[in-house]
């Protein structure tokens, strides 16, 4: 669903959730998934296209789009091989 559109269910009450995922597709790429009130999950599509999903190079453009939506609060699926980047590093500590 285009995000105009969405917009306009979310300000109407129809959208309960907003939840961004790893697309298993493009690596690397993540997904903007909108949750109905009915249980119905859309993903977010190209406004050029509105048959062709919306894959996002970054989590945090997909938490802006959501937010344009109207979302405050969006869940985040993170991929099976995430690493922490604050993690100890390997080898001698000084």
């Amino acid at each position: 669903m285009r995000l105009l559109f969405l917009k306009e269910l979310y300000e109407g009450g129809l959208l309960v959730a907003a939840t961004v995922e790893p697309s298993l597709d493009v690596e690397g790429g993540w997904l903007l998934n909108i949750a109905k009130q009915g249980g119905e999950v859309e993903p977010v599509t190209l406004a050029a296209k509105a048959d062709q999903v919306k894959i996002y190079n970054r989590v945090t453009a997909a938490m802006m789009d959501a937010h344009r939506i109207g979302f405050r609060t969006v869940s985040v699926l993170l991929p099976d091989d995430f690493e922490r980047g604050d993690s100890p590093r390997p080898g001698a500590m000084k």
